[in-house]
């Protein structure tokens, strides 16, 4: 079967399932009275939501100096989504890729398959990205359950002017549940495809003495797909390609908040085991010695207070994070292998100030110092007899930002902003950042804005002194927003957008370098929440990405992307049905030749995904449900695969399943 046959079977079963579920549904009836009888008010009023990363304090997602997306805890339930990837690959203009390892995420048509360093993610505004790669874990080997996720924040575009490094295409800030809402103990446990079995024990509250308690803790265990095939290995001597169990993952991870008035102490660890089933780095094909470890951990102390009395917000943070990764490299023929290790240590801590001041009831100045200290980087490469390499550096920073947001008129504001830092032995970077936020009429929002950010070499790619004359990454972007509300419950958005970015770090041949770039692209998007019930969203997103320095474009750079959601209810407030389509076009993709040649390989074509869950709240008391079916139509696809494989794409799974229950207590 076709991709473009496989698209239509898709589009038409999606449409079918979505009519059937509406029309069959129980409570349809009840549902068109229960309408009839609302005000208008209160008819298919779209709750107003909020976003706190794009300018480190809440305010509306229509006022933020960005294109901005929210994902909550509801969503994440009613689709069945699994990990943080799964929540990004379901948003206007991102994409995720796996290499069977770790989830790489594209974003306006850049996906370089390291690590997701430019993109900067966040816990609760504490920044999770190590000091090694700069690496985003995204995938299962993200630090938080995501069970414990209230919403997700994604902010577009460059974020440097508040949060300095990392933050170069945007910003993912994730809001953890707080202890009230679970109010007791919770436990859940999911089975799922491959023998995945993922368990989770909670508990939380809000005592009477002010302090609120949330700790959590979860295991998961998979064995992964049984066999996969990767043709260049179709060898006797390598099993005739077939990696033979050889996809095992398993984790353990704990996540703790205690708060106090003004004071919130949150931490959080993983130990997370993944082998590769790839043979990556030209290891030994079909030999589970070749595996990953990743330890991540951190410590965070907020204090937040506001002064009614003088119109002041202040927020301060202390924190000490640790990243450990460690791969075993098994190399040579099957039977006489050599194994080599290396281990990665990357430690630091830093500490953060930002106050915010109202002005005359219509303006606001915010400003803020940051500093860091990553007295730990160490990387080791050795056997059981020698040490090849032994490397230890360590790195100071700090940032100064001052940023208003000043209103010319009730509906027109200018928001300008500047951030100096001083990272490391780099030449200080000063970036700004311009917006113009108009509301021509009632529900319309306009918003032109204008940027920049830099990433400064990360310790993996200076580790090696023959990279030591890379420079910072910069980009500067230009976009236009035009946001419009329709009727009472729907909202539609349209966003263009330009980035030139300079010096980019690519590694292509052995080697790191310096190449300049640009992209260009539209995202559209229209989304409906009828109260609470029915909800859906759509997105169109075209991408073009350039390699200027070389012409032509980036491999895993699709230029079309089409998503669409919609959650249904079967049983009014207790049994829901979710679909979601997605549809990525094809990619070119490259891959590492024997002599170490970066060679141009085949485009993965162009597919289509469904995903349906039926997801079911206290339709027995106390106790959630859900069903998920992943690729239902078993869609053969692959991505293009990342540093240092001989494969140039790496297939994806087919169909799977996923049941989970949670019980409140």
């Amino acid at each position: 079967m076709d991709t473009n046959q496989t698209l239509r079977i898709g589009i038409a079963s999606l449409v079918l399932a979505l009519g059937t579920a509406i029309c069959g549904a129980e409570d349809t009836a009840d549902s068109l009275a229960a309408l009839k009888s609302m005000s208008l008010e209160d008819l298919g009023t779209i709750r107003v939501e909020t976003v706190i990363g794009a300018s480190k304090r809440e305010q509306k997602v229509s006022e933020a100096p960005a294109s901005v997306s929210i994902v909550t805890q509801d969503e994440i339930k009613r689709y069945g989504y699994r990990t943080l990837a799964d929540i990004l690959q379901s948003l206007p203009g991102f994409y995720v890729s796996n290499d069977r390892n770790y989830a790489f995420l594209g974003t306006r048509g850049i996906s370089l398959g390291d690590f997701n360093s430019r993109m900067l993610l966040m816990i609760d505004g504490h920044r999770v990205n190590n000091n090694l790669t700069d690496g985003a874990a995204i995938g299962p080997e993200f630090i938080l359950d995501i069970d414990l996720i209230d919403r997700v924040e994604v902010i577009r575009g460059p974020g440097s002017v508040l949060y300095g490094n990392n933050a170069f295409f945007g910003v993912i800030n994730v809001i953890t549940r707080k202890g009230r809402e679970l109010k007791g103990g919770e436990i859940a446990g999911s089975v799922a495809s491959f023998d995945t079995y993922t368990d989770r024990v909670s508990y939380g509250n809000k005592f009477t003495n002010g302090i609120e308690l949330l700790v959590s803790a979860t295991v998961h265990d998979s064995a992964g797909p049984e066999t996969l095939y990767y043709k260049e290995y179709n060898t006797p001597a390598q099993n005739n390609g077939i990696a033979q169990n050889m996809a095992a993952e398993s984790y353990e991870s704990f996540f703790g908040s205690l708060s106090y008035r003004d004071f919130t102490l949150q931490g959080g660890f993983i130990n997370r085991e993944k082998v590769n089933p790839t043979a990556q780095y030209l290891t030994t094909f079909n030999d589970p010695r070749l595996s990953t470890v990743d330890d991540r951990s951190y410590v965070d102390l907020e204090y937040a207070h506001k002064f009614p009395a003088a119109a002041v917000e202040v927020t301060a943070h202390v924190y000490y994070d640790r990243n450990e990764y460690t791969i075993d490299y098994p190399v040579g023929d099957a039977g006489a292998t050599s194994l080599f290790n290396e281990a990665q240590v990357g430690e630091w801590w830093g500490a953060e100030l930002h106050v915010s001041k109202r002005l005359w009831e219509q303006h606001i100045i915010t400003a803020g110092m940051e500093y860091r200290d990553d007295f730990g980087q160490e990387k080791k490469v050795f056997d059981a007899n020698t040490t090849y390499t032994d490397l230890r550096a360590n790195r100071k920073s700090y940032g100064l930002f001052v940023e208003g947001d000043i209103a010319v008129r009730t509906n027109l504001h200018f928001i300008g902003g500047v951030r100096y830092d001083q990272y490391g032995d780099f030449d200080p970077s000063l970036n700004p950042r311009l917006a113009l936020i108009y509301n021509p009429f009632p529900k319309s929002t306009v918003k032109a804005l204008y940027g920049t950010a830099f990433r400064s070499p990360n310790f993996l790619e200076l580790s090696d002194p023959r990279f030591q004359d890379i420079q910072p990454e910069e980009i500067t972007s230009y976009e236009l927003v035009y946001e419009q509300g329709i009727g009472k419950y729907l909202r539609s958005s349209l966003a263009v957008f330009y980035n030139q970015m300079d010096h980019l770090i690519i590694f292509e041949s052995g080697n790191f370098a310096n190449v300049d770039a640009e992209s260009r692209g539209t995202e559209l998007a229209l989304e409906g929440n009828l109260t609470g019930r029915i909800r859906g969203r759509a997105s169109y997103t075209f991408q073009q990405a350039e390699n200027r320095s070389v012409g032509g474009g980036f491999a895993d750079s699709p230029v079309h992307l089409f998503k669409f959601n919609l959650s249904v209810p079967l049983i009014r407030e207790k049994l829901f049905a979710g679909l979601e389509f997605q549809y990525m076009s094809s990619r070119s993709t490259v891959y590492e030749s024997t002599s170490g040649a970066t060679v141009a390989g085949a485009d993965t074509p162009g597919f289509p995904l469904v995903n349906f869950t039926l997801f079911s709240q206290n339709l027995v008391k106390n106790l959630d449900a859900s069903a998920s079916v992943y690729n239902l139509f078993d869609q053969a696809y692959a991505d293009p695969s990342t540093r240092f494989h001989l494969q140039d794409q790496i297939p994806r799974d087919g169909r799977g399943f996923r049941v989970k229950l949670t019980y409140r207590f």
